[in-house]
């Protein structure tokens, strides 16, 4: 059942779950429904909830929503718009003012579940650290203008512009999937990459790539990362073995089978706009959705493919 805001407050404080977001086109509230229908099918005990632009837009795009999370959370409208348009990168660096549980895995929801994720759950929370995510890699302004572990920008506009010095190690994040525990670090985090984002960005004409047209929430996090020199891998100082292999499978190529990637991870991703993931992938979680539906006489309509075309990420826009 649903919680109103003051219930949350008091009643899931102490607890951990997952944290999902959907705002914007109804595909993301599909979205949303697959990967929360997905986690709940291997371990219904796990909490999920969802951010959204509106409880309104949920009955409208997906009252099916509500028979898969726990808690349905509006996110205010000036942290989800910039200039009258959706402005995704804004609503995720203000993530931590709606997360609702003390221990958060934030996920996208370009994704489906493939087992059960509480031992995945469970790492993330022993890691021992206030913030965790998929770490790309690392960048030291000697090592150049270009990044290699990030396409956002360039290494030169980011230390000029936040006054790194020679010794800032700049983390590289896939803010697809985070750790974040409910404290003060976590707070001081967001509220780093709040600042850069909304008050000291990179100038658009000077980023390398923007993010459904805009700025990247991954940029800042990792500035703010590097500002306060955090690291946000999992296992050891300056290696993400849990994160690159064993928790989410991203990939633009065919490569592994499917038993492979359900062996090696938890969830499998579609990220991206069309023509990201192959539709090796594609195809199989849909197949999969469809399968699992029928096991308990419910229909599959909210199709990958179709999600898929409607993204910020995708390359049309």
């Amino acid at each position: 059942m649903m919680e109103t805001s003051q219930q949350i407050s008091h009643s899931t404080a102490s607890d951990t779950g997952v944290v999902l977001m959907a705002f914007g086109r109804p595909q993301y509230y599909w979205a949303a429904y697959n990967l929360a229908y997905s986690i709940k099918r291997f371990n219904k005990s796990i909490q999920i909830a969802c951010l959204v632009e509106s409880k309104e837009d949920v009955d409208k795009y997906c009252g099916d929503l509500h028979e898969v999370v726990d808690v349905i959370r509006p996110i205010l409208h000036e942290n989800l718009y910039t200039n009258k348009k959706i402005d995704p990168g804004k609503a995720k660096v203000n993530l931590y003012y709606y997360l609702p549980f003390t221990h958060n895995v934030y996920l996208d929801v370009d994704a489906v579940a493939l087992k059960d994720i509480q031992p995945m759950i469970d790492v993330l929370m022993q890691s021992g650290k206030p913030y965790a995510s998929h770490c790309v890699g690392y960048h030291t302004i000697d090592q150049g203008r270009k990044i290699d572990s990030m396409q956002w920008a360039w290494a030169d506009d980011i230390w000029s512009q936040y006054n790194f010095d020679d010794t800032t190690v700049l983390p590289a994040i896939n803010s697809s999937i985070q750790y974040i525990k409910k404290c003060n670090e976590s707070l001081n985090l967001f509220k780093v990459a709040q600042d850069y984002y909304h008050h000291n960005p990179i100038p658009v004409h000077k980023l390398r790539t923007k993010w459904g047209g805009g700025q990247p929430d991954e940029l800042y996090m990792n500035c703010a990362l590097a500002k306060l020199g955090m690291d946000p891998a999992i296992g050891e100082v300056g290696r993400n073995d849990y994160a690159e292999i064993g928790f989410i499978h991203f990939t633009d190529r065919r490569g592994m089978n499917y038993a492979q990637v359900t062996q090696l991870y938890y969830l499998q991703s579609y990220y991206g706009g069309q023509g990201f993931t192959p539709a090796f992938y594609i195809e199989w979680l849909d197949r999969l959705l469809k399968s699992w539906m029928r096991e308990e006489n419910k229909m599959h309509k909210y199709f990958i493919h179709r999600i898929i075309s409607n993204k910020h990420a995708d390359p049309k826009r």
